[in-house]
Formats: structure tokens, sequence, C-alpha cells
């Protein structure tokens, strides 16, 4: 604060030491004492007026200067009593009291915040270990059902829709553990360099059955590039890709194509680009800047437009890629064609080093 904002905000003070010398030039005028004597005693008065004012100015200066660092240049509140010292004057020292007071409260419900956050997430990380004991444990009764070699044709189809609907359920117990873990602010994962085509291969592989149950043909080619990334992470975020181009597959002839490319070679710009389309409903030109939104759907997915309906969309799927792609600064955007395709494409830098800046 300048010493301009600080005698506008003591006018009044101001105004009462100019109504009190006008006073005191008035008494002693009407005394008889002259101009000089009248000027002289209204200056000293000012003078010393003036002088106080900018004492107090220079030593709350400080204070104001602190207090404006938390303000105008954004720093955070929660360090209040790192930065700032115990201000002399008993006004200040009032606020410096009243704002300690609540930088510790927030800075405690923050600590809170957070444990509650990290207690959470282990509850999660312990309960998705836990509940995929007994879907394991469901695909093994049925695979030993089929081995019994009794069963007619309606029996197994039952079976295989049994099987469908318990990788539904783990996925969307495996969806629950990344989102958990989306929220914690630590980095929990690890950069490597992969060979893209052996993540995307894992990714259709543990697909692979409700690939097969959809009747969709995964696509590969052009995938001889290597990429800095966490392999569990991408794992997730490509098996997303692969179940959101299932649930709006096509009935007839649907297919999902992974191809990659280098682009800039050679420059500060350079990346690989992983290429997901398919050939299902895709999306509107009205709803497409909003697929990465978290719960949002689309006509499509609250209609269930889908060639193999049922599986309406959560709208969680799109959001979690976006938002893990964020956290290891891999970009994502995607495309599509109404009623022809949808695209997603993943844009890895190649300097591994930009995947820990900011």
């Amino acid at each position: 604060m300048g010493f301009g904002t600080f005698i506008r905000s003591n006018l009044l003070s101001v105004a009462l030491a100019l109504a009190s010398f006008a006073l005191i030039a008035f008494v002693l005028a009407t005394t008889g004492v002259g101009w000089p004597v009248i000027v002289l005693v209204c200056g000293i008065g000012v003078g010393c007026a003036l002088a106080e004012l900018v004492a107090v100015f220079l030593a709350r200066r400080e204070f104001y200067r602190d207090l404006a660092r938390f303000t105008d240049e954004g720093a955070n509140p929660l360090w209040f009593n790192e930065l700032m010292e115990h201000p002399d004057a008993a006004e200040d020292a009032l606020v410096f009291a009243a704002l300690r007071a609540m930088a510790k409260t927030a800075s405690d419900e923050v600590a809170d915040a957070q444990r509650r956050v990290v207690d959470y997430r282990e509850y999660v990380e312990t309960w998705v270990h836990e509940a995929k004991s007994p879907l394991a444990a469901a695909h093994l009764m049925a695979e030993n059902l089929r081995a019994e070699g009794e069963l007619d044709e309606g029996a197994r189809a039952r079976l295989d829709a049994l099987d469908e609907e318990l990788d539904r359920t783990e996925g969307y117990i495996e969806q629950a553990l990344f989102y958990a873990r989306s929220e914690t602010l630590d980095r929990d994962y690890l950069i490597r360099s992969y060979a893209l085509s052996d993540l995307v291969a894992s990714a259709v592989k543990a697909n692979a059955r409700e690939l097969i149950a959809a009747g969709v043909a995964p696509v590969l080619h052009d995938l001889d590039q290597r990429v800095f990334t966490d392999e569990k992470w991408m794992a997730f975020i490509l098996g997303q890709v692969v179940q959101n181009s299932i649930k709006y597959a096509r009935t007839e002839g649907a297919r999902i194509e992974f191809s990659a490319r280098l682009l800039d070679a050679g420059s500060a710009e350079e990346r690989v680009v992983l290429r997901v389309s398919d050939n299902g409903c895709g999306v509107s030109a009205a709803d497409l800047p909003r697929v990465f939104d978290k719960g949002f759907t689309g006509e499509a997915g609250r209609s269930g437009e889908a060639g193999h309906a049922g599986k309406r969309s959560t709208g969680i799927g799109l959001y979690l890629v976006k938002k893990l792609c964020d956290k290891m600064n891999v970009n994502v955007a995607a495309t599509s064609v109404p009623g022809s395709s949808f695209t997603v494409e993943f844009s890895f830098p190649a300097n591994k080093y930009s995947y820990f800046e900011g």
C-alpha cells in the first residue's frame, strides 16, 4: 500500500486535523494576533500532523506490504505464519492474531481433508482387491461348468453372458480404483520407456473377451514406436477407450483400429501420436467438446443407441482418461464423424523430462 492510499484511508483524521487548525486560526484572529503568527502556528501544526502520518505509515509499511503479497501475488494464505513478522502497532497486532488464527484453522482443515482422502483411497484399494476375489472365483466356477461338457447350447450361452457381466463388474471396480487414485495429490506412477505395440497388445488382450462378445475386431498397425509412460495407468486408459468403443459398436462389421506415427522428429516438439479409432455410432458435433467432462454421456449414452444395447454410458471412463493423461502430461483429444466413427488421439512427448514439469 502506497502513502497516497494510506492518506485516503485516513481521510477522516486528516479532515479533523484541518478543521482543528482552521478553528485555531479563527480564535487567534479574533484575539488580535497578526496573520504572520497565525500562519506560523498553523504551519507548525500541519507539519507535525504530517510528520505523525509519515511516521505511522513507515512503521506499518512492512506489515501492509506483507499483507499485499497474499492478495496481489497470490501467495498461499496457509504460509501466513511463516512469511509475516509480528507487527509492533497494537491495531496491526490484532489483525495479525486474527489472520494467524484463521490460517491455522484452514491449515488444520486442509491436513484433515488430506488424511481423509488418503484413508478413502486406502479403503478403496483394499476393497478393490477384496472384491476381485469373488469375481475370479465366479469366473473359475463358470469355466468348471463348461469343462464338465454336459451343458446344452442355451446353458453355455447363459454362462457366456454371465462371464460378460462379471467382466463389466470387474471393469467398474477397476474404474473405482483409478478414480480414487486420481484424486490424490502425490504422483502414483512411474514413467519408463515402453514399446507402444506391447501396451496396445496388452490392452486388447485384457479386453479380448468383451471384444469377441461384441463382435469388435481389433486392427493393429504401425505401432513400432517407443513412448514414455506408466504401464499400469496406460493399460487402464487404453482399456477405457476400448470399453467405450464396445459400448457404441455397430452390430455388424465393428472394428477398433490402433495406429501410431512420429511427428516433428528431431525438433523440440517431437512426439508420438497414438490414434485409436472405431467405426461405431460416433458423437454429434454438439456433444464432442464435452466427451471428457465428468458424467457427460451424450445422446447415444443416455438412450442406449449402441449396437450392443443395455450398456449405457456412465460418463466416467473418458473423464478419467483425460484426468490421468493430464497428470502424466500426455495430450489427449477426440474427433468424430457422427454415425460413422469416433477417434481418440494420445500425444506422447519424446522428451521424458516433460512428464515431470509443473
